[in-house]
């Protein structure tokens, strides 16, 4: 796969702008300048919409103008995990995963539970104790881990990911260095874009 799967342009008074290319198919590291431009090209690629000074495609598609309905199709096909999370304090892991894909319906629970057990398997992790947990009991790499699983059950073609390692040690950021083979395992034709700020030493 060779077309363009993500193209990103953000213009800003006083600040040098921000192209983004990344090819369908690959596996891209893109260094942003700074915390705003990395936030905007987030938050674009999140919500599948772009402000008057950004532009973004998204399989070849200009979100700008498109209805509703071509926006959540194209969001369908992204998976997005983001610094934030959004994990429920009060729902144990398998609980934050499950329950997003079960509201919108697009991949069978028990395909979803199949994938989470063989990820964690994969990732040296004992299924049954971990998705019982909830956030509260869980160090910062279980709760980028159970984001990761949430990615996961979308089936993402486009997977972004921001600030992989930020918030974790070496040992951690050393085990989700191997959330790329796992995306790739499942998604071999899929895109996957990690985030990270310029000024930050490659991990």
């Amino acid at each position: 796969m060779s077309a363009i799967a993500l193209r990103y342009d953000l213009k800003r008074h006083g600040h040098a702008p921000v192209a983004v290319a990344v090819p369908g198919g690959v596996t891209q590291r893109l260094r942003l300048p700074d915390a705003e431009a990395k936030a905007r090209l987030v938050g674009a690629v999140l919500s599948t919409r772009c402000a008057a000074d950004e532009e973004l495609e998204l399989f070849g598609e200009p979100v700008k103008g498109l209805p509703r309905a071509e926006r959540a199709r194209l969001h369908d096909r992204i998976g997005v995990l983001t610094q934030a999370m959004g994990l429920i304090s009060n729902l144990n892991a398998w609980e934050n995963i499950s329950l997003p894909a079960a509201y919108h319906g697009t991949h069978p629970i028990a395909r979803i539970a199949q994938t989470a057990r063989d990820a964690l398997q994969s990732l040296g992790t004992e299924p049954g104790v971990f998705l019982a947990r909830l956030p509260d009991e869980m160090d910062p790499f279980e709760r980028k881990l159970v984001a990761f699983l949430r990615l996961l059950a979308k089936e993402p073609a486009l997977a972004l990911i921001d600030g992989l390692g930020e918030g974790l040690n070496r040992e951690q950021s050393a085990r989700a260095a191997r959330f790329e083979a796992e995306y790739r395992a499942r998604q071999p034709e899929g895109t996957l874009v990690f985030v990270d700020l310029a000024e930050e030493e490659p991990r």
